[in-house]
């Protein structure tokens, strides 16, 4: 059995999302009170790049899997890539000001694909069948 096929990919996708935006959004809100405090964690590059790519690759699994072994509709797939767009362009290129509400925007597209691959997922015929196998195993 596939890894991925046990855990939730999507709730996993929205939270990665929801995780990444939240800490670009908190980031500039806190950034100067934290070296007072100590941490420079928060202010740690790798670890955008980090949230970044996690999301990146559990999104676009989840997202893909959807796709290719269900309900093969892409529209998923295009608010996901209009979404992760909208983070990189908040991280890369926006204005700073605007930087935070890039950001919501893209993170708000990722989780829409996310719920949007759950509802076709459930209206599938394929994922129906699996989901009446998995609980006829269980």
């Amino acid at each position: 059995m596939n890894l991925f096929s046990k855990w939730n990919l999507d709730a996993l996708g929205i939270g990665a999302s929801l995780a990444c935006a939240v800490h670009c959004v908190l980031l500039p809100l806190v950034v100067t009170a934290l070296p007072l405090l100590g941490f420079e964690l928060f202010e740690n590059e790798n670890l955008e790049y980090g949230l970044l790519a996690f999301s990146f690759v559990v999104g676009y699994t989840a997202l893909f899997r959807g796709y290719r072994k269900h309900h093969r509709h892409l529209k998923p797939l295009l608010l996901f890539s209009a979404g992760f767009a909208g983070l990189l362009a908040g991280h890369f290129l926006a204005p700073e000001s605007l930087e935070p509400f890039v950001i919501i925007a893209g993170a708000g597209l990722i989780v829409w694909a996310h719920l949007r691959n759950i509802k076709e997922c459930k209206n599938c015929k394929v994922c129906r069948h699996e989901d009446e196998v998995c609980e006829n195993n269980a």
